[in-house]
């Protein structure tokens, strides 16, 4: 069987930016006939329709929307590989974009670069932060080199049909967190109903985190307190509760700083909230570059620690 021209790929991709094969053609300044041959010999290569005319134009099927999310991570990874070719050639290392949930980019991402750096100077990295399912679709459009987020199977099955390499690095247990010195910080463990009064300083609604503590709450037959403080990003919230009575719920990996210097103490909850394994994913098709794979060697020494 013949393989795909990536060229035709482009017309697709040309078709779905503009809604119709004419206004496609015009674009790629081809003729409107040799466009349509040129899909329907994709279509025969794939076995599938790609798209379906109409009066109002040509809308792509699933299996014409899979090829142009294709052609356009072929299009990142191209311009990728010209940047790395040119900071090759002035000696620097990279690039490398990591994506990180907000529990990633506070926690062990840092870590990581902290070890990884020394050894790769000069460096060119970007860490993005984003939500799970935004952060695979990045992976998967060639947008992001390494993805350090949550196992959670649905999004992965759904987003990555089996194109993503994932591994478990550690997991995220959730405790009461308050200041030192906090009339709570001497208690051995406390109840959603303990601290039912208290002033709360929570993550914003919409987040993987505050849901889980909502459905927490509404488990134990509490409200959702009212005295309450939403704060983002997490080095935010982590400064209101050390400066205040406030009481927030956080994973352990997210406050591991703060509690090395005893600024934070941590008093585990007798609800128990299901903890959140984080994974290391990257493309199956795409072999790391030597900065992205002892990125991800160092990942798992400190994941190893973490479990």
């Amino acid at each position: 069987m013949t393989g795909l021209n990536p060229r035709h790929l482009k017309y697709l991709q040309a078709i779905a930016d503009t809604g119709s094969l004419l206004a496609a053609a015009k674009a790629l300044n081809i003729a409107q006939p040799s466009l349509s041959v040129s899909i329907s010999r994709m279509e025969d290569v794939v076995g599938e329709k790609l798209m379906d005319r109409g009066r109002h134009g040509a809308v792509l099927t699933k299996a014409g929307q899979i090829l142009v999310r294709h052609a356009e991570g072929l299009d990142n990874a191209l311009e990728n590989a010209l940047e790395e070719v040119r900071l090759s050639s002035l000696g620097v290392s990279g690039p490398m974009v990591v994506g990180g949930t907000p529990l990633a980019t506070a926690s062990i991402i840092p870590e990581i670069l902290s070890k990884l750096v020394p050894d790769f100077m000069p460096i060119r990295c970007d860490v993005v932060e984003a939500y799970d399912e935004d952060l695979i679709k990045g992976l998967l459009n060639n947008e992001i080199d390494v993805v350090i987020s949550s196992m959670r199977a649905e999004v992965l099955e759904t987003n990555g049909i089996g194109l993503i390499a994932s591994e478990p690095l550690f997991s995220a247990q959730t405790s009461a967190v308050v200041r030192r010195g906090h009339p709570f910080a001497l208690e051995k463990t406390l109840s959603l109903r303990d601290l039912q009064g208290a002033l709360w300083v929570l993550p914003p609604r919409g987040s993987i985190i505050r849901t889980l503590i909502d459905s927490g709450f509404t488990v134990a037959g509490i409200p959702v307190p009212r005295n309450l403080i939403e704060a983002a990003p997490f080095g935010v919230l982590k400064e209101i509760v050390k400066q205040t009575d406030g009481v927030t719920i956080l994973s352990d990996q997210i406050v591991r700083t703060e509690l090395a210097e005893g600024s934070l103490v941590t008093v585990p909850l007798t609800e128990h909230m299901t903890p959140r394994v984080f994974g290391i994913h990257r493309l199956k098709s795409r072999d790391p570059s030597p900065l992205a794979n002892r990125f991800i060697e160092i990942a798992r020494l400190i994941g190893a620690d973490l479990k």
